[in-house]
C-alpha cells in the first residue's frame, strides 16, 4: 500500500522502498509530537502547559498564528483527525491532512525539520479533497514552522492527477540519487550509490603519495567537479557509518576485526547543577564563584530565569556571536 508521505520520495526515485524496521527517527518523533500539539491547539483554543521545549512551543505558536492569516477562523478550519481524512481516487491508503478548511477550497500541512519538495503529497491530497468535496480547483499550504515558511500550492484538479500519473510512471525506474536515499532500505544496496561510492573512492585513490598527481588540486579548482565530488562523499559517509557500526557489533561480541578495536570509554566525573545550588545555600561555595565556574548562560534561560523572578532582562548585557555557516548541498 503507498502513502500519501511516500509519494514525494517516489517522485524523486522510483526505486525508493521504505524501510520496515527502521525505528522512527528522533526528528520523526518530534514531528509528531508537535502535529498532535497544533491540532489541539487550534481545535481547543488551549496550549497547555505540556513538558514542551520552549522552541517547540514557539513553532506551533507560529502555525496557529499562519492559519489565523490564513483565514482559519473565518473558513472555519477544522484540525480533528476524524475532520481531515483523505481519500484519493487510485489509492488505497486512507491520508490525513493537518487542516481543512469547511468553508473554503484550501487546507494545510505542517511539517518540521529541513524544507523538502512535497508537491507530490499535496497533489495527492488536493485531488482527493477535490473528488470528496466536488470541487475544481483547490490550494495546498505547507506550513514549514522550523523555517518560518509557507508555502502555497494552487491545484486544479487536471493538474494535481497530472502530478500523481507521472509519479505512478516513475515507479519501477532506474534509480536516481536524490534527498531521501538515506532513508530507503535499499541505501546500502541501490546501484546508482553503490556507483557513486566507487567512484568516490577511485578519486580518493589518487591522493596516495606514489608519484606526484595533481589531478585532487585541478578538480578543487573546477567548481562544477568540486560540487559532484563533495554529493559523491556524502553518499561513501552513509556506506562508511554502515560499515562502523557492524564492526562495532563484532568487536563488541568479542569477535576481531583485522585493524581495529574498541577503545577504553572515557569516563567523566561531574557535580550536578542541583548539589552545586545546595553548597550555595549553605554558604560552603561564594554564588558568584559557582555562576563563573559554571560558565556562560544562553540567552534563552537567562531570559527564563530574569521572567521567574518577576525582572526584567536587561537587553545591554545579551552577547551574541556567529558560527561558520555550514555547507549544504543545495536544491
Amino acid at each position: 500500500m503507498i502513502r500519501h508521505s511516500l509519494l514525494p520520495k517516489l517522485a524523486a526515485c522510483g526505486q525508493y522502498e521504505s524501510n520496515p524496521n527502521g525505528a522512527p527517527s528522533p526528528a520523526a518523533e518530534r514531528g509528531t509530537k508537535l502535529d498532535e500539539q497544533f491540532r489541539h491547539a487550534w481545535t481547543t483554543g488551549e496550549f497547555p502547559n505540556w513538558d514542551l521545549p520552549e522552541e517547540d512551543a514557539q513553532a506551533v505558536r507560529w502555525a496557529i498564528n499562519e492559519c489565523m492569516k490564513l483565514g482559519g477562523v473565518t473558513d472555519k478550519l477544522v484540525t480533528d483527525e476524524a475532520s481531515c481524512k483523505v481519500q484519493t481516487l487510485g489509492m488505497d491508503h486512507v491520508g490525513t491532512v493537518d487542516g481543512v478548511a469547511l468553508n473554503g477550497r484550501w487546507s494545510i500541512d505542517l511539517k518540521s525539520g529541513q524544507f523538502y519538495d512535497y508537491a507530490a503529497q499535496m497533489a495527492a491530497y488536493a485531488a482527493g479533497l477535490m473528488e470528496m468535496r466536488c470541487e475544481s480547483t483547490w490550494t495546498t499550504y505547507l506550513l514549514f514552522c522550523d523555517q518560518r515558511k509557507v508555502v502555497t500550492l494552487e491545484w486544479t484538479y487536471e493538474s494535481a492527477t497530472a502530478l500523481l500519473r507521472s509519479v505512478w510512471d516513475n515507479i519501477g525506474k532506474p534509480p536516481v540519487l536524490n534527498d531521501y536515499c538515506g532513508w530507503c532500505a535499499k541505501s546500502l544496496t541501490c546501484p546508482a550509490r553503490v556507483d557513486s561510492c566507487g567512484k568516490a573512492m577511485q578519486v580518493g585513490a589518487s591522493l596516495v603519495p606514489v608519484e606526484q598527481d595533481h589531478g585532487f588540486l585541478e578538480m578543487l579548482n573546477d567548481p562544477e567537479r568540486l560540487g559532484l565530488f563533495l554529493k559523491r562523499c556524502a553518499v561513501l559517509d552513509d556506506f562508511r557509518d554502515a560499515a562502523k557500526a557492524k564492526a562495532r557489533a563484532i568487536l563488541e561480541r568479542g569477535d576481531t576485526v583485522p585493524g581495529w578495536k574498541l577503545q577504553r570509554p572515557r569516563v567523566t566525573e561531574f557535580v550536578e547543577a542541583e548539589d552545586i545550588a545546595l553548597a550555595v545555600e549553605a554558604g560552603a561555595v561564594g554564588a558568584g564563584d559557582a555562576i563563573r565556574a559554571m560558565g556562560n548562560l544562553s540567552a534563552k534561560k537567562t531570559q527564563e530565569l530574569f521572567s521567574a523572578a518577576g525582572a526584567e532582562l536587561p537587553e545591554h548585557i545579551i552577547r551574541s556571536k556567529s558560527s561558520q555557516p555550514a555547507l549544504v548541498a543545495s536544491k
